[in-house]
């Protein structure tokens, strides 16, 4: 980046796992240049030694010769604080730790122990130190890291469920979910923000939760970790594991993206319990309205509703004296699990500013989108994310 602006750029999950793996990244890897750091979640557990853990779920992990494609995709730093990070137990951990450190990868979110995995990573571009934090809500339980034990960064909230009308006996209607934080979690949050702050001029904050199964909805709990990590000094808060986009919005100067979707996610096998992902019968990839993993037709790499074929490649720009603007580079993914990068003027593109902006209407979020012409990545217009009624955010706590 030129003229003493730094610009950050962020994608969604990643999981990588193909014969030729640095086929994935062919068509999007000008675009992935642009940023002066570029910041991922590494959605995976990539280990030769495998020992999958008790509590796992979707077991997710792949062969570590997979990893250098990322970094010749030009990924700084991947953050590991999610549901799959433990998939091959505590030795694979380590053992992935050393492989994204071989490839010159830098990694945050997991640790030897709970002080370990709360360290954030700073990075240097452009004169400027970045801190990146990285904690995970949603996860098997076993996972999170513990004073003397490996794991990951926690921020964990307990659900409550009441009636929706408090007044009317309804019984076997859905009710409503409200969610309580683990104190101990925000503390710790909170002071690993304002000691990150201390050390560098940008700090962003990962956090990897929700609902994958239902399109735009937030959960309180997402909304309160942004919010909180904003009030204590975040420069920019990203949200991933939804597997499809959700909405953005500016939060006193500062720019949240709730949900970037996967990038690349090569999930090619089905392992796990029976009712989560075995005997499903593969379903319609074009009429289907479920947003539960299961096999699409045509699709062999991306058993996911139509939706999850959209992504984007999300950017904040700082400038001298620290005014901010933010946005995204539309992208979308072909049958071969490929993703690549449309300009905001197009058709494509205008699908996936439209459904970004329906999930921001959707919860209500303080965010407007405009197609900048000015600010283009890999010479594709992107598009702005704006507060609502337009005009720049300015400077941060605004």
């Amino acid at each position: 980046m030129t003229n003493g602006k730094l610009m950050l750029g962020f994608a969604g999950d990643l999981l990588v796992d193909r014969d030729q793996p640095d086929k994935a990244f062919d068509l999007v890897r000008d675009a992935l240049a642009e940023p002066d750091l570029l910041s991922g979640n590494c959605e995976c557990a990539y280990a030769e030694n495998v020992e999958h853990s008790p509590g796992v779920t979707v077991p997710v992990t792949a062969d570590p010769a997979n990893v250098p494609s990322m970094a010749n995709a030009g990924f700084d730093l991947l953050t590991l604080a999610n549901n799959h990070a433990l998939d091959a137990g505590h030795k694979g951990l380590f053992e992935m730790h050393r492989h994204l450190e071989a490839a010159g990868i830098a990694h945050v979110g997991t640790g030897h122990n709970l002080d370990d995995a709360r360290k954030p990573a700073f990075l240097e571009a452009n004169g400027k130190t970045v801190a990146y934090l990285a904690y995970a809500s949603f996860f098997p339980r076993g996972y999170e890291a513990l004073d003397d034990w490996p794991g990951l960064a926690p921020a964990r909230a307990h659900n409550y469920y009441r009636d929706l009308l408090p007044n009317v006996w309804s019984p076997g209607t859905p009710p409503v979910c409200s969610t309580v934080p683990v104190q101990e979690d925000m503390d710790h949050i909170r002071e690993d923000i304002l000691s990150a702050r201390a050390e560098a001029d940008i700090v962003v904050v990962q956090f990897h939760g929700g609902d994958y199964k239902r399109p735009f909805v937030l959960s309180d709990h997402e909304t309160r970790l942004a919010h909180f990590a904003v009030d204590h000094g975040a420069d920019a808060v990203i949200g991933h594991h939804h597997h499809v986009l959700r909405g953005m919005e500016w939060y006193r100067g500062s720019p949240i993206f709730y949900g970037l979707g996967h990038f690349v996610f090569d999930l090619s096998e089905f392992r796990g319990p029976r009712e989560i992902v075995q005997d499903q019968p593969p379903r319609d990839p074009e009429t289907d309205e479920s947003y539960a993993l299961a096999p699409r037709e045509g699709w062999p790499l991306l058993p996911w509703h139509r939706d999850a074929r959209m992504t984007a490649l999300a950017w904040l720009r700082v400038d001298e004296p620290g005014k901010r603007r933010a946005g995204f580079l539309p992208c979308m993914l072909n049958r071969e699990g490929q993703v690549y990068p449309v300009d905001a003027n197009s058709s494509e593109g205008q699908q996936v500013i439209n459904y970004i902006a329906k999930g921001s209407a959707h919860e209500n979020l303080n965010a407007s989108f405009e197609v900048s012409e000015g600010i283009q990545m890999a010479g594709l217009a992107t598009c702005e994310l704006l507060p609502r009624g337009g005009g720049h955010a300015g400077t941060p706590g605004a």
